[in-house]
């Protein structure tokens, strides 16, 4: 029903400018009035974005991106925060031996780990987890093992910290958002992540977002993700960048 509406409002402009213009010209007799009023119909509900945009652009050519202050070597396994054992999934991320992660029910640190004997007793149990990779991986001889490790043992142990800076751009909404990546243990930078979020104008951004439930903008890349709940970046995709360098 909403969008209904949305497309009738925008066919209904379509119409009132097109009589707008044509009235123009006909009283007028004048083609340059007749594009100064055409111009004018078409800016009304774009002039934010025609104006703002090259702004938006030169912020995400010469400020947005990523800038790698130092990399990791020889990295088996990571830190993924807190997670909830009812959701954990038992496997490492791919290309990685374990991950380390504090449960969120007892606030305690494990340590999920490949072996490669599916009959060892300190085996994850491949009962729950009958539809996912795990099971594949204990088909073919290998398990994970669970086990307990320290807040000293935990590895690559990162502090993820998010800024958002409000930048209106005459009508355009623009929004800078820093991630930055610090060494938990000794507070050294990482990485820094810049990205440029703009609301695609002030007439279709509200109405695609009244459509679709969720915020309708633009960015610079794909690093830092825009959902309904705020800005984040994915935690595998920075690991990635500290251990190999990927672009």
């Amino acid at each position: 029903m909403i969008g209904l509406m949305v497309v009738g409002v925008i066919v209904g402009y379509i119409f009132l400018a097109k009589f707008i213009v044509t009235k123009v010209y006909e009283k007028t007799k004048s083609l340059k009035k007749k594009y100064i009023a055409l111009a004018i119909v078409i800016l009304i509900p774009t002039w934010d974005a025609i104006l703002g945009l090259p702004i938006y652009l030169y912020l995400c050519k010469y400020h947005a991106g990523v800038k790698i202050y130092q990399t990791v070597d020889n990295v088996e396994g990571f830190y993924v925060g807190e997670e909830s054992k009812k959701y954990r999934s038992p496997e490492p991320y791919k290309g990685y031996r374990y991950v380390d992660y504090k449960e969120k029910e007892s606030g305690k640190y494990y340590r999920n780990s490949w072996l490669d004997n599916n009959t060892s007793e300190r085996c994850i149990p491949v009962g729950e987890y009958l539809y996912s990779g795990y099971a594949k991986a204990f088909e073919q001889g290998k398990c994970i093992a669970k086990e307990e490790i320290t807040e000293n043992e935990v590895s690559l142990l990162i502090d993820i910290e998010k800024k958002v800076l409000h930048i209106p751009i005459l009508y355009l909404d623009v929004y800078r958002v820093e991630f930055i990546i610090t060494d938990r243990k000794t507070h050294k930078p990482y990485m820094q992540i810049v990205d440029y979020f703009v609301d695609e104008s002030w007439t279709t951004g509200p109405l695609f977002n009244t459509m679709s439930g969720s915020p309708s903008t633009m960015n610079c890349n794909s690093r830092i993700i825009n959902t309904s709940e705020g800005f984040y970046v994915n935690r595998e995709d920075i690991i990635n960048y500290l251990t190999k360098g990927d672009k």
